[in-house]
């Protein structure tokens, strides 16, 4: 092996950024599901269909929301292939044709076959490509504002085609507007985790407006809302253009 020649790595939030040159990046994005599904000691009984929507879910937003291209999914299961791995691969395959990259991102996984296991457990790892110049990256700046898309959810309080969650369609349509510089989903350390983590990316701090009445600290479960760095003076063409709900959170002060 040539180790004289090492790409660099950076890590932005949850995503791995691997520099393959001057202009080209590759993207890892990962997750991780623990008793969720339908064996005997799961905590949260839920069929397998949506325990992979959920599981491709949350890597996939964190890619599409920085501009990058997924092109690579890999799914290790601590279950069985038949039926439950099975039920589990149609739920990923199903966001895949949401995004539209059904039959283009590749899809490698394992399971387990030489045990009986009686709780489930998936971790999911999404490889995305970008050219340097696409990232949403480190692009914000003291006196944007903070907006949140979609509202907190998590564990029974999930259903994925609530018009209150975010989806792919609203990523793709905010990568659009210019005038939202970043944004970053929403799991489980809650909205303002995210929020701060874009502010510092600036040296900035965030000052929450008082009246905000999201729950700021409560897990949003599979990214169920967004946070978005946005320039001022442009939550009237969100409130308008978006049909979800949209909260001001706050800004970024120096």
């Amino acid at each position: 092996m040539n180790t004289g020649i090492w790409p660099k790595i950076t890590q932005v939030r949850d995503l791995s950024i691997i520099e393959l040159d001057d202009s080209q990046r590759i993207l890892v994005a990962c997750d991780s599901i623990g008793a969720v599904g339908a064996k005997e000691l799961d905590a949260l009984q839920v069929p397998y269909f949506i325990v992979g929507r959920c599981a491709a879910r949350v890597p996939l937003l964190e890619l599409l929301a920085v501009g990058a291209r997924p092109v690579l999914i890999s799914d290790c299961l601590t279950l069985e292939m038949e039926p439950s791995g099975r039920e589990i691969l149609a739920g990923i395959q199903h966001e895949l044709k949401l995004l539209g990259l059904e039959g283009k991102c590749h899809l490698t996984g394992s399971t387990e076959e030489n045990f009986v296991t009686r709780q489930s457990g998936i971790g999911i790892t999404v490889v995305a490509l970008a050219g340097k110049e696409e990232l949403r990256i480190g692009k914000v700046r003291p006196g944007h504002e903070i907006y949140c898309f979609g509202i907190p959810k998590v564990g029974a309080e999930v259903d994925l085609d609530d018009p209150d969650i975010i989806s792919f369609n609203t990523v793709v349509k905010l990568l659009q507007y210019p005038q939202v510089h970043e944004m970053a989903p929403v799991g489980s350390k809650g909205i303002r985790y995210e929020a701060e983590l874009l502010t510092r990316s600036c040296g900035g701090r965030l000052q929450v407006d008082s009246r905000c009445p999201l729950p700021l600290t409560k897990s949003a479960g599979p990214a169920t809302c967004l946070v978005a760095a946005v320039e001022p003076g442009s939550g009237e063409t969100l409130y308008r253009d978006f049909s979800l709900p949209i909260t001001y959170i706050g800004r970024i002060v120096g």
